[in-house]
């Protein structure tokens, strides 16, 4: 009896995960720009900083095309996005192409689109909370 309510124990004790597998995570890039095209104010090629989970840091490498709004190469922004276990789990170095819409209010600020690997969902920006 002891040996099944230390088993419950520990079985309680571990952490629950609802994504199961790389497939059915999430992620801040783009292989491909997806036809039709999405609503953006930046695309870009980035390396990822400060990451931690719902927030990171973004410096441009390439600009793909951008809307109205000012971006160079070298220049950095604030990414904000929804984060769970599907993800994203991006590291510091993490490169890719990122799509992008500009907060409102605050032109340093963009929320990224995500697209989930196995089937290339994509997720529209969280507003910031």
């Amino acid at each position: 009896m002891r040996l099944l309510i230390a088993f419950v124990v520990c079985f309680l004790a571990l952490p629950v995960h609802a994504c199961m597998g790389r497939l059915l995570e999430d992620t801040l890039f783009f292989e491909a720009l997806p036809q039709p095209p999405l609503e953006a104010d930046v695309i870009a090629r980035v390396v990822l900083s400060d990451v931690d989970g719902g927030r990171a840091r973004a410096e441009v490498v390439e600009v793909v095309t951008t809307s109205g709004v000012e971006v160079h190469e070298g220049q950095q922004f604030l990414l904000e996005y929804a984060f769970s276990s599907c993800g994203p789990n991006h590291r510091d170095g993490d490169q890719g192409t990122i799509i992008t819409k500009l907060a409102d209010g605050d032109e340093r600020v963009l929320l990224p689109y995500l697209r989930r690997f196995s089937d290339g969902r994509i997720t529209p920006p969280a507003t910031p909370e």
